[in-house]
C-alpha cells in the first residue's frame, strides 16, 4: 500500500487517535468496573495525538530519521492502546518513512575515478 502524501497521512493518524480517545472514554463510562482502563487508554491516545502531530512537524522539517523514530512509538503504542486501529493507520506512514531512510543510506556517492594520463610511446633514437 503506497502512501500518497506522507504529511497528510501523519495528520490523519493524529486525528484517528483523537477519535479513539473519544471511543475509549465512552466505553470507559459505561463499563463501570473497567472504566478506569478506558480512561487510561484515552489519556494515552491523547498523548499519541500530540506525538503524531510532532512526527508530522519533524517530517515537514525534513528530519526523516527523527520522524521515523517518533512514528514508530506512535505505531507501537497505537496497536496497544488504540485498540489496534491507530497502529493499523500508523503503519503505512512508518513503512514509507523507513523506505526513505533506508534509501538515504543505500544511495551513496560514487567516488570519482581518476585515470592516469595517456602515455605516448617515445621514439627510439
Amino acid at each position: 500500500m503506497a502512501v500518497e502524501d506522507l504529511g497528510e497521512s501523519l495528520m490523519f493518524v493524529s486525528y484517528i487517535s483523537l477519535v479513539m480517545a473519544g471511543v475509549n472514554i465512552i466505553w470507559g463510562m459505561f463499563l463501570y468496573p473497567f472504566g478506569l482502563i478506558g480512561f487510561i487508554f484515552a489519556a494515552v491516545d491523547i498523548v499519541l495525538f500530540f506525538m503524531a502531530k510532532q512526527a508530522r512537524d519533524i517530517y515537514v522539517a525534513r528530519d526523516y530519521e527523527g520522524a521515523k523514530k517518533k512514528e514508530y512509538l506512535v505505531m507501537l503504542l497505537g496497536f496497544i492502546f488504540g485498540l489496534v486501529i491507530i497502529g493499523a493507520f500508523a503503519y503505512p506512514p512508518y513503512k514509507e518513512l523507513d523506505r526513505i531512510v533506508t534509501k538515504k543510506y543505500l544511495v551513496k556517492a560514487q567516488p570519482k575515478q581518476y585515470y592516469a594520463p595517456p602515455q605516448f610511446p617515445r621514439k627510439k633514437s
